[in-house]
């Protein structure tokens, strides 16, 4: 990484994992200037491939995931910190499932439903009517 001041090299001094944002934060200093700051680093899933039923494959999307939690979560009067917060759980555990560029969207849908069962049984079932599993 560069020095956000003069587009120097860096060097970490500092790194520790945040499990539960899945976030990695950085101490940097700048081998040149000196400057200290601080840097946050997240997987970036917008590069995957979600492929639904073999053949039509689009972009991963955080706000369609989020959306689809916020519609079911609707009857809540949290529903949207509780809709980002699982957002972030969500993408979490699918991080652990993916081994290639490409997510099966009965994946996405399956993962998201089962977080939605332990946090709230009702939105689960409102989620999994209007995302159902594929047949193939």
């Amino acid at each position: 990484m560069v020095c956000i001041y003069c587009g120097s090299d860096t060097l970490v001094k500092n790194s520790r994992l945040q499990k539960r944002i899945n976030q990695v934060w950085r101490r940097r200093q700048c081998t040149h200037c000196q400057a200290v700051f601080s840097t946050l680093e997240a997987a970036d899933l917008t590069g995957s491939l979600v492929v639904r039923k073999s053949t039509h494959v689009t972009p991963f999307s955080r706000d369609i995931l989020f959306t689809s939690l916020y519609d079911s979560l609707r009857h809540r009067k949290t529903a949207i910190n509780d809709a980002t917060a699982l957002t972030v759980t969500v993408i979490a555990k699918l991080l652990g499932q993916i081994h290639s560029a490409e997510i099966d969207r009965d994946a996405i849908a399956t993962e998201t439903k089962a977080v939605l069962q332990r946090f709230d049984k009702a939105a689960a079932v409102h989620y999994a009517a209007y995302h159902p599993l594929s047949t193939s």
